[in-house]
């Protein structure tokens, strides 16, 4: 987790201010007072300085229920995740650079945990020829209300809408939650057959998109392509064998199969050999890649002036493998 940790909470879970400031970008929007919003939900001010920040997980939870009290709307969580798909477009934009199919695609989306904070994760789940994004959240739903459970599925029903030249349909969602007296918001979000204390909150669409192309960036061919993004997750690294051990990783993470295998076919040697190498290092396969996942992903998320174009050249997409083989 990146960022300055200024709050805590009896479970010691934070999150990223940005959440919040997505919410009190609506309530302005709404015409709600900013400072009574901040008063009423019980929010240090110094939390919203800057994007970096992590605040108590409990504070944002009390700050959507405030705002939907003050608009005496229920459905902020859907705006909000909507407002949420856009506030992305740099990782996204990236993302569609370096793959080519929605099976890679959704290998390097980032997790939740990773990049926001300790609102939860979530999870594609197959079952035959069918996925679904399933939201899961670190606290029920009685506690937290379904604020920020719309506003992560309302965000991913605009992810699968964006992503490929052809929406992938989603027929069905499902709401952890029961059913609302106006599902009007609902139907314009999702459409399908919306369905309400469910044991989960998901979108389900078919398996077949996984080898759906992905709508490609403009390429701008910066003249900065070159080690951009290696040079920042390397950094102090002066080990020749690492680098190209990070570099095939960086390489292969959008296929979604990174094994040691894999990694060691494309070094030219055993797996046995590469294993005694990086434990001569102290340094473990999984861990090396997770590692970089959260570094790209993470630095994406942080840094919005990386251009494209930038990462695009060193994260060239490998050929495609099983997404669920991971």
């Amino acid at each position: 987790m990146s960022g300055t940790d200024l709050g805590s909470t009896a479970s010691g879970k934070t999150v990223s201010s940005r959440i919040a400031q997505l919410f009190l970008q609506l309530s302005d929007d709404l015409g709600v007072d900013r400072d009574q919003l901040i008063a009423n939900a019980d929010i240090d001010p110094i939390w919203l300085e800057n994007r970096d920040v992590y605040m108590p997980v409990d504070a944002l939870y009390n700050l959507t229920k405030q705002l939907a009290k003050l608009t005496g709307n229920e459905d902020i969580g859907l705006w909000a995740g909507r407002a949420s798909f856009l506030n992305q477009a740099s990782l996204l934009q990236y993302l569609s650079a370096i793959c080519s199919h929605f099976r890679q695609w959704l290998n390097m989306m980032p997790s939740s945990l990773e990049t926001v904070g300790a609102i939860g994760e979530a999870v594609v789940v197959k079952e035959g020829d069918t996925l679904r994004t399933e939201w899961r959240p670190t606290v029920p739903v009685e506690v937290s209300g379904r604020y920020i459970t719309d506003m992560m599925l309302s965000m991913s029903q605009c992810l699968l809408n964006s992503v490929c030249y052809s929406p992938v349909p989603v027929p069905k969602v499902y709401f952890n939650y029961p059913e609302p007296d106006d599902t009007t918001v609902h139907r314009q979000v999702f459409g399908g057959q919306l369905e309400f204390d469910q044991a989960f909150s998901g979108l389900f669409y078919p398996a077949a998109a996984l080898e759906w192309p992905i709508i490609k960036v403009w390429d701008e061919k910066s003249p900065l392509a070159k080690d951009n993004l290696l040079s920042i997750i390397e950094k102090g690294s002066s080990d020749g064998f690492m680098r190209r051990v990070r570099r095939c990783i960086v390489r292969a993470l959008p296929s979604g199969a990174m094994t040691i295998d894999t990694i060691a076919n494309e070094l030219a040697i055993s797996r046995r050999t590469l294993q005694r190498r990086l434990s001569e290092r102290n340094e473990l396969f999984a861990n090396i890649v997770q590692e970089l996942r959260s570094a790209m992903a993470v630095r994406l998320l942080v840094d919005q002036q990386i251009p494209i174009t930038e990462i695009w050249h060193e994260s060239e997409p490998t050929s495609d493998r099983s997404f669920f083989a991971r």
